[in-house]
C-alpha cells in the first residue's frame, strides 16, 4: 500500500482523526499558557528592572558626590600644607557631611622607608606616629601608610595604619580617582594622587563605612516596596536590606542584578521581589496552566473513547476492502512492468538490427561473414571495393583464393579447419581492379546454436607497408649517396663472421686531400665529390660487393673472395685509378687521391668482432697514408702492434711524471781536433715504469701528436738551463733540440723569453735545433718566431743538414747560424772520396753563408782528421765522449779547466 493510500486512510478513521486533534489541542492549549506565563515573568522583570536602576542612579550619585568632594579638598588643599590647613579644610568641607568621613593623607613606602618616615612626622609634631607595616611576602615590596587625617577627635587613632596594595606607578600619573578596602572590608578610601611630598609618592583620600553608606541609601526599601536588595563586593556581602535574614536571600535567585563599577571595584546589586519573597500557590499561573490542560486533555481522550466504539463495528469491513484493492493493485502493476520490458526490448532490438546495418554498409573498412568453410556469404561495398569488381559476386567464394603467400594460405585454411580465434593477420592479396595490395585482416569466430559465422574485417595497408620499407631502407642507407651506412655496414660484417668456409675482403678507403677540396671549394663541392666517388664505385664494385659510406670521406667495402673474378690487387688499382680520375665542378676539373687498408678474414670468425675487423681496415689505410698515399695497403699483425704501441706510449705521455721518468744527458761538442770543449748537445731520454726505455724518435712525434710537445720542451729547456748556471762561467754553449710547433706556441715562446730575464745566463749562450726537414716543412710558420729568438741573441742550427730537401736560396732568407752534418755522411769518409766531397761541399756553402759547421757522430780517429782537414769547426760523436749524465758533465768541465790551467 502506498503513502498517499495510508495517509488518506488515517484520516477516514474517525479514532484516529479525533486522537490526532485532540493531541493538537492540548498542545495549542499548553503552548499559548506557556507564552502567556513567559510573557507576564518578562513584565515583572522588567518592572524590577527599572526599580534596581534607580537604586543605580542613587547609589552612583552618591559615589560622584564622594568624588566631587575629593576633587574639591585637593584642590583647595596646597601641596605640603600645614596641619592647621589641613584640619580646616577638612572641617569646612566634612562638617555637612551626613556620612561619618574622614580626610586622609597617605604615602606609598617600603619596608626601606619606614624609619625614614617616623623620624619625618614625629619632627612635624606628631611625636608618637609609628607605622604599622603589614605583612608582605618580599621586603622590596611597596604600602600606603596613613600619615595625616581630620577630625582628629574621631579617627587620630588611625595615623600609621598601612595596608599593602597594588597601586603602581600608574596610578599616580593618570590623576584618576581609586578605590580601597580596607582589612575589615568595612572601611573604604577613596583615593587621589597628589605632588610628592618629601620625596614620597603622596595620596590623599576619603575614608568611610560603606555599609553605614548603603543604608542610608537603601534601609528603607523594603517598608516602601516590600522588596529587598542585597549589596555585594569582591568580599562578600556588604549590605542586606534583610538583616534579620527573615527571608534566606542567599538561597534565593534574584529577579535582577546589576554592576556598579565603584572606582575599579564592582558593587553586584540584587534585587528580590515582593513574589519571590512571598509566593502564593493559589496565584500561581502555572498552576492555573496546568488544571487547564489537564481538563482539555480529559475532554479530548473522552471524546476519543466515544469515536473509537463507534469505529470498531465497520473495521472487519474496511480490512477486507483495503486488502483486495491492494492485491489488485500489485497484480496490476506487475502486468505493466512486463508490458513496457517486452515493448522496450522491441524497440532496442529494432534500433540495434538499423545501426548494424548502417555501419556495415556505410563502413571504409572492409566487412564480410564467412561461414564454416570459410566462404564469404556477406560483405559490405568497401570489401567488394577492394578485392572485386562492383559487378562480380562473392557468394560462396573462399577467402583464400584471394591470398597470394602460399604459406599464410596455409595458415588460414589451419584456421578454418579447427575454428580457431587468431591475432591481426597481414597479407598480400589480389586485386581486381589494382592487382596487388596489402591487407590487415582481424575477426573472430561466432558459435551460434544453428550456425558458426566468421565475422572479420580488413583494411588497407599498402601505404603503410611501402612507407616502413622506405624508413627501413633509410635507417641502412647514407643519405646523401645512397650506400649503406656504418651500422648496416657492421651488421652485414657481423653476419658474414658466422658464415661457414668463406673468406671475405675488408677494404678501408680514406680519399686523400678532400679536406683541402672541402674547405676551398666549400661543402657543395665536397658532397659532389662524394656522390660521384660512390657512383664510380658502384659501376666498379657493385656487381660484387657491398659498399657503404662510414662518414666523412671514409668508405668501405666487403667482398667475398669466391665472388671476386679478379686478382684482388688489379681491383685496387682499378679503383684507386677510379679516385684519381678527375672530377667536374663549375667547369673546371679536380682530383683527389685515395688510401685503402685492406683486412682479410677467413669465417667462421667468432674471436674478432665486427668493430674489430673495420679498426684493423683503418690502421693498415693509415699505413698506406704514411707511406706516401694513393696507395693500399694490407693489413698484418705488424701494423697492428705497431699501433697499439703508438697507443702505449701516448697514454704513457698522458699520465708521464716529468722528475721521476725523463732524464737529460749531455753529449760534448768539441772544437781543434777534438780536445777544446765549446758546449753540450741535450739529449732527452725516457723511462717509463711501464714500457721501459723509449727511443726519442718513437716518442717524440707521438707527443707532437698528443700536444705534450710543449710540456717536454720546457722540461728540457729547464733542466738545461740548471746545468748552464753552474757553468756558465767556462764560456761554453748548450745546444738544444726544438720541435716546430713548440716555436708556433705562444705559450713556449713567452714562457723561454721570461727565463732568461732574472738569472745571469744570456740567450748567446744557447743554440736552437731543428730538423731540416721540419725547417723547411714549416718554413713559413716558422720565419718570425725564429727572427724574434735570434733577434734576442739565440743561436740557430739546422740539425741533419743534407738529409732533406732545402735549397740553398732559403739559406740566404733564414736566420741560420750553423749547420750540423748529419752522420750519414760521416760513415766512410776516411776511405771514400764521395761522402768527402760532399762534407768539403757542404763545409765551402757554410763558410760562403758565414754558417758554423759542426760534424756528428764521429767514431774514428780518422774521420777526426778528415774533418779537421777540411775546416769543419766543430765535432760530436763516441770517438771524444757517448753522452754524459750532469754529473759525469760536471766533471767534464771541471777537468778542462785543470788543463787550461796547466
Amino acid at each position: 500500500m502506498s503513502i498517499v493510500t495510508r495517509l488518506i486512510s488515517f484520516l477516514r478513521s474517525p479514532v484516529q482523526f479525533s486522537a490526532i486533534f485532540c493531541v493538537v489541542f492540548i498542545g495549542v492549549i499548553t503552548y499559548a499558557g506557556v507564552m502567556l506565563n513567559v510573557y507576564y515573568q518578562n513584565q515583572d522583570k522588567q518592572r524590577a528592572d527599572l526599580q534596581l536602576a534607580q537604586y543605580e542612579y542613587q547609589l552612583n550619585s552618591k559615589l560622584d558626590q564622594l568624588g566631587h568632594l575629593l576633587y574639591a579638598i585637593e584642590a583647595f588643599l596646597p601641596a605640603a600644607s600645614t596641619q592647621s590647613l589641613f584640619h580646616q579644610v577638612a572641617h569646612s568641607q566634612l562638617s555637612n557631611s551626613e556620612l561619618p568621613i574622614s580626610l586622609e593623607v597617605y604615602h606609598l613606602i617600603s619596608h626601606a622607608q619606614i624609619e625614614q618616615v617616623e623620624q619625618l612626622y614625629q619632627a612635624h609634631g606628631s611625636f608618637d606616629f609609628r607605622v604599622h607595616a603589614p605583612k608582605l611576602e618580599m621586603q622590596s615590596q611597596t604600602f600606603l601608610t596613613i600619615v595625616n587625617a581630620a577630625p582628629v577627635a574621631e579617627y587620630g587613632h588611625t595615623l600609621g595604619e598601612s595596608i599593602s596594595t597594588e597601586l603602581g606607578q600608574r596610578f599616580f600619573t593618570q590623576q584618576t580617582l581609586s578605590a580601597l578596602s580596607w582589612q575589615d572590608g568595612n572601611k573604604w578610601s577613596l583615593l587621589l594622587p597628589r605632588p610628592e611630598e618629601y620625596g614620597l609618592q603622596t595620596a590623599i583620600g576619603l575614608s568611610f563605612e560603606l555599609s553605614m553608606l548603603l543604608e542610608g541609601l537603601f534601609t528603607q526599601v523594603y517598608q516602601n516596596t516590600q522588596q529587598h536588595i542585597r549589596i555585594l563586593t569582591d568580599r562578600g556581602v556588604t549590605f542586606n536590606s534583610d538583616w534579620q535574614d527573615d527571608y534566606k536571600l542567599a538561597s534565593l535567585t534574584p529577579m535582577v542584578s546589576r554592576k556598579v563599577d565603584f572606582y575599579g571595584h564592582t558593587l553586584k546589586l540584587e534585587l528580590y521581589t515582593k513574589k519571590q519573597l512571598s509566593p502564593s500557590f493559589l496565584a500561581s499561573r502555572q498552576v492555573i496552566i496546568i488544571g487547564f490542560v489537564i481538563v482539555a486533555s480529559l475532554c479530548g481522550i473522552l471524546v476519543w473513547l466515544q469515536l473509537r466504539a463507534l469505529s470498531n463495528r465497520n473495521q472487519t469491513i474496511n480490512n477486507l476492502v483495503i486488502e483486495r484493492t491492494a492485491s489488485l493493485d500489485k497484480a496490476n502493476q506487475q502486468v505493466l512492468r512486463e508490458s513496457d520490458k517486452r515493448l522496450l526490448a522491441l524497440q532496442q532490438q529494432v534500433v540495434a538490427e538499423r545501426k548494424y546495418k548502417s555501419l556495415f554498409v556505410n563502413s571504409s573498412e572492409g566487412l564480410f561473414v564467412l561461414n564454416r568453410e570459410g566462404q564469404v556469404i556477406e560483405a559490405n561495398p568497401a570489401f567488394k571495393q577492394l578485392l572485386s569488381n562492383s559487378e562480380s559476386d562473392l557468394t560462396k567464394k573462399p577467402l583464400s583464393e584471394y591470398m597470394l603467400d602460399d604459406e599464410l594460405k596455409q595458415h588460414w585454411l589451419e584456421i578454418v579447419v579447427h575454428q580457431q580465434q587468431h591475432a591481426e593477420l597481414d597479407w598480400l592479396a589480389k586485386s581486381e581492379q589494382s592487382g596487388t595490395i596489402w591487407l590487415r585482416q582481424s575477426g573472430r569466430w561466432l558459435h551460434h546454436p544453428d550456425a558458426t559465422l566468421y565475422e572479420g574485417r580488413i583494411t588497407d595497408i599498402t601505404q603503410d607497408k611501402l612507407f616502413n620499407e622506405q624508413l627501413k631502407y633509410k635507417a641502412r642507407h647514407d643519405s646523401l649517396t645512397d650506400l649503406l651506412n656504418r651500422q648496416a655496414f657492421l651488421k652485414l660484417v657481423d653476419d658474414a663472421r658466422v658464415e661457414q668456409g668463406q673468406t671475405f675482403i675488408l677494404l678501408y678507403i680514406d680519399l686523400d686531400r678532400f679536406k683541402l677540396i672541402n674547405d676551398t671549394l666549400g661543402h657543395l663541392a665536397g658532397d659532389k665529390l662524394l656522390v660521384e666517388f660512390a657512383g664510380r664505385m658502384q659501376l666498379l664494385l657493385g656487381g660484387f660487393a657491398d659498399i657503404a659510406r662510414l662518414g666523412g670521406d671514409e668508405f668501405a667495402v666487403l667482398i667475398n673472395l669466391q665472388r671476386l673474378k679478379l686478382p684482388l690487387e688489379g681491383i685496387l688499382e682499378d679503383m684507386l685509378c677510379e679516385i684519381r680520375r678527375p672530377f667536374t665542378y663549375k667547369k673546371h676539373t679536380h682530383s683527389v687521391s685515395g688510401s685503402i687498408g685492406v683486412r682479410t678474414f677467413t669465417t667462421p670468425c667468432m674471436n674478432v668482432e665486427a668493430e674489430k675487423l673495420l679498426h684493423d681496415a683503418d690502421i693498415a689505410m693509415y699505413e698506406a697514408k704514411r707511406r706516401g698515399k694513393n696507395a693500399f695497403h694490407i693489413y698484418t699483425r705488424d701494423i697492428a702492434c705497431q699501433a697499439a704501441r703508438k697507443i702505449d706510449i701516448e697514454q704513457a705521455l698522458q699520465r708521464i711524471e716529468l722528475d721521476n721518468e725523463l732524464t737529460l744527458n749531455f753529449q760534448p761538442i768539441f772544437c781543434e781536433h777534438g780536445k777544446v770543449l765549446k758546449g753540450f748537445e741535450a739529449l732527452l731520454r725516457w723511462h717509463s715504469p711501464s714500457l721501459g726505455f723509449v727511443s726519442p724518435a718513437e716518442f717524440i712525434p707521438i707527443a707532437e701528436e698528443c700536444a705534450k710537445i710543449t710540456l717536454l720542451g720546457q722540461w728540457v729547456f729547464s733542466k738545461a738551463i740548471e746545468f748552464m748556471q753552474q757553468h756558465h762561467q767556462l764560456g761554453i754553449f748548450m745546444s738544444v733540440n726544438v720541435s716546430p710547433l713548440q716555436l708556433q706556441s705562444p705559450q713556449f715562446m713567452g714562457w723561454l723569453t721570461q727565463q732568461f730575464d732574472h738569472n745571469k745566463l744570456e740567450p748567446r749562450q744557447f743554440k736552437i735545433e731543428l730538423t731540416e726537414s721540419a725547417m723547411m716543412a714549416t718554413e713559413d710558420n716558422l720565419v718570425e718566431p725564429l727572427e724574434v729568438l735570434h733577434e734576442q741573441g739565440f743561436g740557430i742550427y739546422i740539425d741533419d743538414f743534407g738529409t732533406g730537401y732545402s735549397s740553398l736560396a732559403r739559406l740566404n732568407h733564414l736566420p741560420v747560424d750553423g749547420l750540423k752534418i748529419d752522420r750519414a755522411f760521416i760513415e766512410g769518409i776516411e776511405s771514400d772520396d764521395k761522402p768527402k766531397q760532399l762534407i768539403e761541399a757542404i763545409c765551402a756553402i757554410a763558410k760562403s753563408f758565414n754558417l758554423v759547421v759542426t760534424a756528428e757522430g764521429i767514431e774514428k780517429a780518422q774521420q777526426l782528421d778528415v774533418l779537421t782537414q777540411l775546416h769543419c769547426q766543430q765535432t760530436q760523436g763516441y770517438f771524444m765522449s757517448r753522452p754524459l749524465t750532469s754529473h759525469d758533465a760536471s766533471l767534464l768541465c771541471f777537468n778542462q779547466v785543470l788543463d787550461k790551467v796547466g
